[in-house]
């Protein structure tokens, strides 16, 4: 279980930049937004899958494992979110 909550924090990383999203083109920003999509998807079945894991009551920290890792990819979710909706408002000002 300790492995697992270490993987956990795999793909999470910091703050949106939206800066870095006005030198590219509407192509990029459209595949961008696609991977964002895809990301996010993953992100969601992976959290289900940690939801439905039956951790033995014996298991000490079990629970506690099991809820630091839905809570990882929750934030992981919030933040492609955030880069999702950055990506949105810059191809919506300069793509049309």
């Amino acid at each position: 279980m300790i492995l697992l909550t270490g993987c956990g924090s795999f793909g999470v990383s910091g703050n949106v930049d939206p800066i870095k999203f006005d030198t590219m083109s509407c192509t990029d920003l459209n595949g961008e937004i696609g991977e964002t999509a895809i990301a996010i998807s993953d992100a969601a079945v992976r959290r289900g899958k940690i939801s439905r894991v039956n951790v033995p009551f014996w298991v000490p920290g079990g629970t506690k494992a099991v809820t630091a890792l839905k809570n990882r990819r929750t934030t992981q979710i919030e933040h492609l979110q955030a880069k999702q909706d950055a990506l949105g408002t810059a191809r919506k000002l300069r793509c049309n």
